[in-house]
């Protein structure tokens, strides 16, 4: 392999930038880190060789049969979901199984971080298809990916309609969203979250089954990949360098907030030093939990074989 260029869409994250700043030099390698490209164009723009995209969108493609890309097992970004509900201030529903049989806005059915949040639902019991869904914009700041295969249970908000007015309406009972929606930090607005302590609910759901749930990966053409398949391999290992040198660097640079020093070595005590493992062997009980909710939640009508994600860069790998 040559020090071919490359371009690689992802979001601006801090553990990069030892990428930027040449303290991680890929190997044989010249790759170029693209921020500006919405990752969401991964499926439908050619130019984008390689990319950081959705962990559930890229099931479901090979659920289909698109074996277009190759996936890479680098995760750029993870978070629990418990905080993704909201209710209007003042609301009689204040646990999880208060939702079903109630009427529940989401901004996107498919997506990986909703999978993960209707994943909580039904961890506690929740029919998912006893809720009331209705898919749509949060707000007037928030875009909507255009859906499609939607569940009979779900539907499209009526047009014109954003979610959050909806709620502040009483046409909706509560929002399923990986984002508050807009005015949530004002002081005493009118949304506040379904489960105030967050922080504890999901700390109870790791404990539990040990997943930090993956919300994306990175993936790269397969035309390039079949050319030269070690390209997919110095994409992981810079990037996982990259992590790996921020990961040492994080207990002394810990400014962001007063007492983040005090949450990371909290964190290191209850999921270790490196609690977001690249590669498949550490996160293979991840990969599965997130094939069996595809299942589960009808986002695939056939199972994906969690060995079968990762299956052509394990390869690569071992040879």
């Amino acid at each position: 392999m040559t020090g071919q260029p490359l371009t690689l869409v992802m979001r601006d994250y801090d553990y990069l930038a030892a990428l930027y700043g040449g303290d991680v030099v890929p190997d044989g390698l010249t790759l170029t880190i693209d921020r500006k490209t919405p990752i969401t164009q991964w499926t439908s723009d050619p130019k984008i060789i390689a990319s950081e995209v959705s962990f559930s969108r890229f099931v479901i493609g090979l659920s289909k049969g698109d074996k277009s890309f190759v996936g890479i097992p680098f995760y750029p970004t993870r978070a629990f979901r418990h905080r993704c509900f909201f209710v209007k201030r003042g609301s009689n529903l204040h646990q999880l199984t208060d939702l079903e049989g109630k009427r529940v806005g989401t901004n996107s059915w498919p997506d990986t971080g909703n999978t993960w949040t209707r994943a909580v639902l039904r961890d506690q019991g929740v029919r998912i298809d006893r809720i009331r869904w209705w898919v749509g914009p949060l707000d007037e700041t928030y875009p909507v990916r255009a859906q499609s295969g939607l569940p009979v249970y779900v539907r499209e908000a009526p047009a014109g309609k954003v979610l959050r007015d909806s709620l502040l309406a009483g046409d909706l009972d509560a929002l399923m969203c990986p984002f508050p929606p807009k005015g949530f930090y004002e002081p005493h607005g009118p949304i506040v979250r379904l489960i105030p302590d967050y922080h504890r609910a999901e700390r109870e759901y790791y404990d539990r089954t040990k997943i930090y749930p993956i919300h994306h990966i990175v993936a790269l053409r397969r035309e390039v990949f079949e050319r030269d398949p070690q390209v997919a391999v110095a994409i992981y290992r810079a990037l996982d360098q990259a992590r790996l040198y921020w990961q040492k660097q994080r207990f002394f640079m810990a400014e962001l907030t007063p007492w983040v020093l005090v949450d990371l070595e909290d964190t290191a005590s209850v999921m270790g030093a490196d609690w977001q493992p690249s590669g498949v062997s550490a996160n293979r009980h991840i990969i599965k939990a997130l094939c069996d909710e595809e299942i589960a939640q009808g986002l695939i009508d056939r199972p994906v074989d969690p060995a079968s994600v990762f299956a052509d860069f394990d390869a690569v790998l071992r040879t």
